[in-house]
């Protein structure tokens, strides 16, 4: 079954940060979307995913994924540092990139951001609905007869 990343973020207030999160926001659809859209294609694990800032006063990312969440956080801290350094360097609190660089710590940080959703269900982080129960990504692939990503 699909598990949730309600990430959400308190960003930084001063203008600098707040100038920084201006840049990232205008280069994302042609910079850091091509990006992550490659890896999300390729980890074959994402059902969704999505990027979004709240009034500049919080960054959330929101996944629906397979496998355990230290599988994972520890995917996208290989895969899309330099994207995760910078959301991480606006985030109030969060320690720099050198310190988080690590499975342990990355994971450790961002679980620390993950906000259960109203509700209950079976893994205690609140309730969400899955149209396919307990399909993966690559289950619903193969239903669909499509390629892994990757192969020919």
């Amino acid at each position: 079954m699909a598990i949730a990343l309600n990430l959400t973020a308190p960003l930084k207030q001063d203008p600098e940060s707040q100038q920084r999160l201006q840049q990232l926001a205008g280069a994302f659809a042609e910079q850091v979307q091509p990006e992550m859209e490659a890896v999300l294609a390729r980890s074959e694990i994402v059902h969704f995913a999505r990027v979004l800032v709240i009034d500049n006063k919080y960054i959330q990312v929101l996944t629906e994924f397979d496998g355990t969440p230290e599988e994972y956080t520890e995917f996208f801290r290989r895969e899309l540092p330099q994207v995760f350094q910078a959301i991480f360097s606006l985030v109030e609190g969060a320690p720099p990139w050198e310190e988080l660089d690590t499975p342990d710590k990355f994971f450790a940080f961002s679980h620390g951001l993950n906000v259960k959703s109203l509700g209950t269900g079976d893994d205690g982080r609140g309730y969400m609905f899955a149209a396919f129960g307990d399909m993966t990504v690559r289950d619903i692939k193969r239903q669909l007869n499509q390629q892994p990503a990757g192969t020919a």
